[in-house]
């Protein structure tokens, strides 16, 4: 049986005039507060600044890193 290999899915380019963010965090219990800092000031610097959509990525973030911990 040969061995199964994983391969890279290349990552789309951005939009016409957007942007992309990365965040690399470690595996620790700080990682929710830093990824929801760093989102809070991605979406505080461009054109999303309407706090609603803002406290929502929040608590999305913090889930999605929380589920990973």
């Amino acid at each position: 049986m040969a061995p199964v290999t994983a391969t890279a899915t290349p990552v789309p380019p951005p939009p016409l005039g957007g942007e992309i963010y990365r965040l690399a965090l470690p595996n620790t219990a700080s990682a929710a507060k830093v990824s929801r800092d760093f989102v809070t000031s991605v979406l505080g610097i461009g054109r999303h600044r309407d706090l609603g959509l803002v406290d929502d990525a929040r608590l999305c973030v913090t889930e999605v890193v929380g589920y990973f911990r």
